[in-house]
C-alpha cells in the first residue's frame, strides 16, 4: 500500500470510529428527556394483555400528553411513546371482553394516534 492510502485509510477508520462514538455518547445523554407516569394498569378480563393509561412529557418546552398502551402480559412497560392512543385529554377505557376495548375521550381533544388493532386487541373509540 502507498503511504496516501494508508493516510487516506486511517482518516475514515477515525472518522466513522468519531462518529460512532459520538452517536452512543448523545444517545447516552439524552435517553431520559421523555418520561412515562403510569395513571392506571388494567389488564384484559382473563390477564393476558395489559392496557396503560400514561402521561408521558419530554421536558420544559412540552406538556403532558396522556397516552394509551396495550402490552401483553409479560412485556416490561418501556420508556417510549404509546403504541395505541395520544391525545392532549385525560380519557378513560373500558375492557368489553378479552379482545376488546372502548376508548372515551373528549370529542374535542387533539389526537395523534387512534390504532383500530394494537396485540390482537381491536379498539373502538367513543367520543364524548
Amino acid at each position: 500500500m502507498t503511504k496516501r492510502f494508508k493516510t487516506i485509510l486511517m482518516t475514515l477508520i477515525i472518522i466513522l470510529f468519531v462518529f460512532i462514538a459520538g452517536k452512543y455518547l448523545l444517545d447516552f445523554l439524552f435517553e431520559d428527556m421523555c418520561g412515562n407516569d403510569i395513571k392506571q394498569k388494567t389488564p384484559s378480563p382473563s390477564g393476558e394483555k395489559v392496557a396503560y393509561i400514561f402521561e408521558r412529557s419530554c421536558g420544559a418546552t412540552t406538556g403532558f400528553s396522556p397516552q394509551l398502551s396495550i402490552l401483553n402480559k409479560d412485556d416490561d412497560f418501556q420508556n417510549e411513546s404509546g403504541n395505541t392512543f395520544r391525545s392532549d385529554k385525560d380519557f378513560s377505557i373500558e375492557w368489553l371482553n378479552e379482545r376488546n376495548l372502548k376508548v372515551i375521550y373528549d370529542k374535542s381533544s387533539e389526537t395523534s394516534e387512534m390504532d383500530k388493532k394494537v396485540n390482537g386487541i381491536k379498539i373502538e373509540y367513543v367520543g364524548k
